[in-house]
């Protein structure tokens, strides 16, 4: 583990970083979480207290589960496997080979040791949160070949079934234990759905046909896209309100991809000149975040101080990871020296402003963190 601290008041000829938004102007500290044995590591998920989950390649390549915290390594699987997800204690979830090698199974991860929890019969889990009471959430291949949405706990997988169709997929988890997804129905279709075990809950959509919900906060709030009467996808709120359209900016669709406590919806949209940008709404508007000079951006996340991360196309069409606070984006690839190429699709948040990712850092492929110094 190494960091790097990036600022410091230029005197005497030294070169001082010092970034273009309030947000930022303080500077940040770099941590780079290094390898565990081998050469390579990757972040999958940070939790508030900047404890960093994702894998590290052994010594011989292979992969094994990692939880960093305060940037020291603690290796979670003795044998193959990734930590996908982590909760405010520190125990993540993720996957590992099962015991006869056949499958990756879902598990529960931490110093303790690992809960592996299996799948559905199939070949595969994957798991996409885990909640502050241990549950975790995901799809998982059953025996018949077909993916299906599954809550679990240290006891096991529940399958949470479709809506008579093939297929259903979790995408996120709150801490009251609701799962939200899609999943299919019979005449092919998919529709949002809400579960905590005991079944699907369709919360309808927005006059269409189709609907997807992509994340939920603390308080049931729900988001992503469905189709209105037009057949066209927007973006939406679910809450005791019913199905809530937050409309475009200006153009045809848009989708919703993360909400925070507050019920600050981020995603991307369509503009009245047919481009898709991200954007920020507050519960009342709409904001274009715009680009890095290209046509394309996308919001993916959003902390609880409005602070928000994403990627986006620059004018030479290449796809970089951003950060945006304060009404500035800023190309995260361009403000650290010493940090360069980081997956852009791969950029995680919390609400301490703390940013995970991977990226390169002295020619090799690194987990790394970027916490804000005051």
């Amino acid at each position: 583990m190494k960091t790097t601290k990036l600022l410091r008041v230029a005197a005497g000829g030294l070169v001082t970083l010092l970034t273009a938004t309030s947000a930022l102007a303080a500077g940040w500290t770099l941590t780079d979480l290094g390898p565990v044995g081998g050469t390579a590591s990757v972040a999958d998920g940070i939790n508030n207290a900047g404890q960093v989950v994702g894998y590290a390649e052994a010594a011989d390549g292979s992969p094994r589960a990692v939880i960093w915290t305060a940037g020291i390594a603690t290796v979670l699987s003795p044998g193959l496997g990734r930590a996908l997800a982590v909760n405010a204690s520190g125990v993540a979830a993720g996957s590992v080979l099962s015991p006869d090698g056949t499958a990756s199974d879902a598990a529960l991860l931490s110093p303790a040791g690992v809960v592996d929890v299996g799948t559905l019969g199939g070949g595969f889990a994957i798991v996409v949160a885990i909640n502050d009471s241990g549950q975790f959430a995901g799809w998982s291949r059953r025996a018949d070949g077909r993916d299906h949405a599954f809550l679990a706990t240290a006891a096991g997988l529940s399958d949470l079934g479709t809506y008579g169709g093939d297929y259903s997929q979790a995408y996120a988890l709150n801490n009251a234990g609701l799962v939200v997804g899609s999943a299919y129905d019979a005449a092919g279709k998919s529709r949002c759905f809400l579960s905590t075990g005991g079944g699907l809950v369709d919360p309808g959509t927005l006059g269409g046909t189709f609907c997807n919900a992509f994340a939920v906060n603390d308080a049931g709030q729900v988001t992503g896209s469905s189709a209105t009467a037009a057949g066209i996808g927007h973006a939406f709120v679910h809450d005791a309100r019913g199905m809530i359209d937050l409309g475009t900016l200006g153009g045809s669709s848009s989708l919703g991809k993360a909400i925070n406590r507050h019920g600050h919806v981020v995603g991307s949209a369509r503009t009245a000149g047919n481009q898709t940008h991200a954007f920020l709404h507050d519960g009342t508007t709409m904001t274009d975040l715009g680009t890095l000079g290209g046509s394309t951006s996308i919001a993916t996340g959003i902390n609880a101080l409005g602070q928000v991360v994403g990627n986006s196309t620059t004018a030479g069409g290449a796809k970089q990871p951003f950060f945006y606070a304060d009404g500035v984006m800023v190309n995260l690839n361009t403000v650290l020296p010493g940090l360069s190429n980081i997956n852009a699709d791969k950029i995680y948040l919390n609400d301490a402003g703390q940013i995970a990712g991977t990226g390169t850092i002295g020619g090799q492929q690194h987990a790394f963190v970027l916490t804000p110094t005051p």
